[in-house]
């Protein structure tokens, strides 16, 4: 290898233009990663650990929910929304503490009872075509003082069974309820073909609304449920006096799902097996027990995994920084139960392409790239400024700025506490000038990709290594180099070797540092 020093030729940048990225065949993406959920507040696996090395319901909450404490506070009812968006809603008795199980329907603000049965006896509601509902007993349309339309959307249908000792399951569910009554209500809505669509809420105590939390396992040790207890009891608590309880189209205060916290029913009960008297009694144990910052009830936020520190919430979601909800380091979530304190998860460069066409229409990807500052935890964060946080995602047709949070659910990720790197080979194009350079760029941090010309056709093609980039010249062959300050080109044809830079260069020495 023949070394001289040269002018730099800069013409070659200047010919390229933002051109498509081919799906690079062999190229793995390798995302590696910890944590379940969003990372903020409790960890529901922390918690479990810290259970185990003995620490007090109070003491874990106090560790997860910076400077607060555990007050007791008096507790509503509260409204938890089962379904919305319904054309049809079907439910029939079932057995709970009474020898003969019995439901009865009523319609809000009138005495006596529209219908009513037992085990065996099945219910269809249906909404009219004027708001009412339309209430089939074993597939017979119920007929009562000559009507055949029952309630409105300002007075829905209520549904009876813990005043008879029994429960109620609801089909579209697949569970039943024991405790409160149901309100089968009706809203306007083109998204149902009578004009108006279905909801179904639960009303209960919020004791017995805990008692059907499904978010951890009965078996967990004590301090672990007594925590999730009064962590899902502030979540509400804290949910009703900010929003109150008829948020649309729901008419409650949470759902019954994820958007909220997970509330289950009986099947918590069923599910919990010889641990279903543990879960109650940390339930009742901790009755009226709230999270309080300042006097006021916390968004008392938790996840599954922290993958060993929290976030900062406005980290995660943006918005405003509330000072309860700090990262804070979490060893514990670091046990043997806990599956997703480290995750994995590998795909081919074309489907990681065809993830971010899909969701931004980029075109073909070139460089998906994660942005400083991370958060406290090593999460990904919100995109903070224009070269600030987020994700910077290059393709033929644009260039996209987003969130952690937004590529979790891009990619199908457990957290946004995670790293990608790229399993790949340096592009055969360039292969003899890195032997050339006994590999001093590096290994290769992404694929290779092409950049063409305003006719379409390839001018270029670019690798970025660990050390700098690597361009390979399509109409010359050359290859340059660019590293720091530097550029060193690598012609094929004549076996030489220009460098330009502040490096020192010798013939086994290229790189910045050894000046």
């Amino acid at each position: 290898m023949r070394i001289r020093l040269a002018g730099l030729v800069s013409a070659l940048l200047a010919l390229l233009t933002v051109g498509a990225a081919p799906a690079v065949a062999g190229t793995t993406v390798v995302i590696t990663g910890g944590g379940w959920g969003h990372g903020i507040g409790m960890s529901q696996y922390g918690a479990y650990g810290r259970a185990l090395r003995g620490h007090s319901s109070k003491r874990i909450l106090e560790h997860y929910y910076s400077g607060s404490s555990v007050t007791e506070k008096q507790m509503t009812k509260i409204r938890v929304g089962l379904l919305q968006t319904r054309s049809v809603i079907r439910m029939s008795p079932r057995k709970f503490r009474a020898d003969r199980a019995l439901i009865t329907f009523h319609e809000q603000g009138v005495p006596g009872r529209i219908t009513g049965g037992r085990p065996g006896t099945t219910f269809r509601i249906e909404p009219s075509g004027t708001g009412g509902m339309r209430i089939y007993k074993n597939g017979n349309l119920v007929k009562k003082d000559g009507r055949r339309v029952f309630g409105s959307p300002a007075n829905p249908v209520i549904v009876r069974y813990t005043k008879h000792r029994s429960m109620v399951h609801v089909e579209e569910k697949n569970t039943s309820y024991a405790y409160g009554h149901l309100e089968v209500g009706s809203y306007q809505s083109s998204s149902c073909s009578a004009g108006f669509c279905l909801r179904l809420v639960a009303k209960l105590s919020m004791q017995k609304y805990l008692y059907g939390l499904g978010e951890v396992p009965s078996s967990w040790p004590d301090a672990a449920l007594r925590s999730q207890a009064i962590a899902g009891r502030t979540y509400a608590y804290e949910k009703i006096r900010r929003l109150g309880q008829h948020r649309f189209p729901c008419d409650c205060a949470v759902y019954d799902s994820v958007i909220d916290q997970a509330y289950i029913g009986d099947s918590k009960r069923t599910g919990s097996g010889i641990y279903w008297d543990d879960w109650t009694g940390a339930v009742d144990a901790t009755n009226r027990e709230v999270i309080l910052h300042n006097g006021g009830p916390i968004q008392a936020l938790y996840s599954s995994s922290s993958g060993g520190h929290t976030e900062n919430n406005e980290n995660v979601w943006g918005g405003t920084p509330l000072p309860y909800l700090r990262g804070v380091p979490d060893g514990p979530d670091d046990v043997s139960a806990n599956p997703n304190h480290r995750w994995k998860v590998e795909m081919s460069w074309a489907r990681f392409e065809d993830e971010f066409q899909a969701s931004y229409n980029i075109g073909e990807l070139e460089r998906f790239r994660i942005m400083d500052p991370l958060g406290v935890s090593g999460r990904v964060t919100v995109v903070k400024s224009a070269d600030r946080g987020g994700v910077k995602i290059v393709g033929s047709r644009n260039t996209y700025r987003d969130s952690g949070w937004d590529i979790r659910s891009v990619l199908s990720l457990k957290d946004t506490l995670f790293k990608i790197r790229y399993k790949t080979t340096t592009n055969r194009n360039m292969r003899g000038a890195y032997d050339a350079l006994d590999e001093l760029p590096g290994t290769p941090v992404e694929p290779a990709y092409n950049r063409y010309d305003t006719s379409g056709r390839v001018v270029a093609t670019v690798q970025h290594f660990e050390n700098g980039q690597m361009v390979w010249n399509a109409r010359t062959g050359d290859v340059t180099w660019r590293w720091e300050d530097n550029v060193a080109t690598w012609s094929d044809e004549s076996g030489e070797l220009t460098v330009e830079g502040s490096a020192f260069v010798t013939e086994d020495c290229l790189a910045a540092s050894c000046s």
